[in-house]
C-alpha cells in the first residue's frame, strides 16, 4: 500500500468530515448526531459496527486472531467559538476546541483505506470512535463494557495548535499528565451590599481561596518537580447589589507522581477549610483522584508506530516534544494493554493558526488530518506487517 498516495485520494472526503464535525459539536456522552454521522459513513464503507459507551462507535475492520485497536474521541467543549472560519461552530457556547473533529476525520478516512486493503490484513483493527474524552468518562466506559478484552495492543494520537504542522513525535515513557478535579463549595450568609456586617460574604472567601491555592505549588513543591494546579471555573453572586452567600469553585491538578497527587488533595483540602473558616464561611470539598493516570507510553507499541512514521515522513518532521501536563484518558486505556499516543502538529502562524488547545480561536491546518490518517494506517500496516 502506498499510503500517502491513498490518503491524498481521499484528502477532500476527509476535510469535508472535519468541517461537518467542527460546525457540530456535540458535549461528552450527548456526541448523538455525531455518532450517528460516523455510523453513516461505516456503513456506506460496508464497515461493521456496534454501539459503545452510549454515544460511541466501534467499528471492525480485517481478519484474524490477533486484534489491534486504533482510538479517537468524539466530544466538544463549551467554549464559544471566535474563529470566524465559514465552518464555525453552528452551536452557540460550544466548540471543537481540542482538535476531536480532526481526530474523527482522519480516523474515517483511515477506516476506509484499511477496508480498501482488508484482505491484506491478517489481524483485526477495533475502529474507536470514543465519547467524552474532556470530561474523562469514554475511556472508562469502553473499557467497563469489555470492549479492550480481547486487544492485544493501541495506538492513538492528538493534534496540537502550538506545534507546527507536519511535525509529529512519537515517544516512549510518560507524555500526559494524571489529571485530578477538584470541587470546592463555599457556603457564607448573603444580604444586602449595604449591610455587610449581616452578612458573610462568600465571594471574599472564594476570592481569598482561589488565590491561596496558587500558593500549593509555588511554597510546598520542589521546584525541579512537575505539577500545576489551575482553578478553571469560579462562580458567585447573582447582581452587584447582593453580597453572595455561596460560591462555587472547580478546578485540576495535574501530576506525573501519585505521591504528589495525594499531596496535592490534602493540601486543596486543608486551604479550602481553613480558609472558609477564617472568613466564617465553610466549606466543602470534593475531589476526584485519578480520573484517568499518566499517559505512558509502552516500549514496544511505540516502537511500532515509530517505524511506520520513519516510512512516511521525514527524519526532520520526527521531533522530540517534552511530556505535556494536559491529561488524556487514552491512559486509561494503557491500563488494561499496552499502548502509544502520538502528538501532531496542527499549528500555521501564517494561517493564523497557531493557538493552543481550549482557546476559543483555536484552529488547526487541515493538512494534520492527513497526516494523523497517514499515521494511523502506517500504525496498523506496520504491526500487521510482524504477523
Amino acid at each position: 500500500m502506498e499510503i500517502k498516495k491513498e490518503v491524498d485520494l481521499i484528502s477532500n472526503y476527509m476535510i469535508r468530515l472535519r468541517k461537518h464535525f467542527h460546525m457540530n459539536p456535540e458535549l461528552g456522552m450527548q456526541e448523538y448526531e455525531t455518532s450517528k454521522r460516523i455510523k453513516e459513513e461505516l456503513t456506506v464503507m460496508e464497515i461493521p459496527f456496534v454501539t459503545a459507551a452510549q454515544t460511541g462507535v466501534i467499528g471492525f475492520v480485517g481478519h484474524g486472531p490477533h486484534v489491534i485497536a486504533l482510538r479517537c474521541d468524539m466530544d466538544a467543549l463549551r467554549i464559544t467559538e471566535k474563529t470566524g472560519v465559514t465552518y464555525k461552530s453552528k452551536t452557540e457556547g460550544l466548540m471543537h476546541a481540542c482538535g476531536h473533529d480532526a481526530h474523527m476525520a482522519a480516523m474515517l478516512g483511515a477506516a476506509e483505506i484499511l477496508k480498501k486493503y482488508e484482505d491484506t490484513l491478517k489481524c483485526t483493527v477495533k475502529l474507536i470512535f470514543q465519547p467524552s474524552e474532556e470530561n474523562c468518562l469514554g475511556a472508562k466506559a469502553i473499557c467497563d463494557g469489555g470492549h479492550l478484552d480481547d486487544v492485544e495492543e493501541i495506538f492513538g494520537l492528538h493534534v496540537f495548535g502550538d506545534i507546527p504542522c507536519g511535525k509529529i513525535s512519537i515517544e516512549e515513557g510518560p507524555r500526559m499528565a494524571a489529571s485530578d478535579i477538584f470541587r470546592i463549595r463555599i457556603t457564607g450568609k448573603s444580604g444586602h451590599a449595604g449591610k455587610p456586617q449581616q452578612c458573610v460574604d462568600a465571594t471574599v472567601a472564594g476570592a481569598a481561596t482561589v488565590i491561596n491555592l496558587q500558593s500549593i505549588i509555588s511554597r510546598e513543591f520542589d521546584p525541579v518537580n512537575s505539577a500545576v494546579v489551575t482553578v478553571g471555573h469560579f462562580v458567585s453572586g447573582t447582581q452587584h447589589n447582593v453580597i453572595s452567600g455561596e460560591a462555587y469553585i472547580e478546578g485540576t491538578a495535574r501530576t506525573f507522581s501519585t505521591v504528589d497527587c495525594k499531596h496535592i488533595e490534602q493540601s486543596v483540602k486543608r486551604i479550602a477549610y481553613n480558609t472558609a473558616s477564617a472568613y466564617s464561611a465553610t466549606a466543602h470539598v470534593e475531589y476526584l483522584r485519578s480520573l484517568h493516570p499518566v499517559v505512558m507510553n509502552d516500549r514496544n507499541v511505540t516502537a511500532t508506530a515509530l517505524n511506520a512514521a520513519k516510512k512516511l515522513f521525514n527524519s526532520t518532521e520526527i521531533i522530540s516534544v517534552p511530556k505535556m501536563m494536559l491529561g488524556e484518558d487514552f491512559s486509561i486505556y494503557q491500563q488494561h494493554i499496552p499502548g502509544a499516543f502520538a502528538f501532531v502538529g496542527g499549528g500555521n502562524e501564517e494561517l493564523g493558526r497557531a493557538y493552543p488547545n481550549h482557546h476559543e480561536c483555536f484552529n488547526i491546518d487541515e493538512r494534520a488530518v492527513l497526516v494523523s490518517a497517514q499515521l494511523l494506517i502506517g500504525y496498523v500496516m506496520e504491526y500487521n506487517s510482524k504477523q
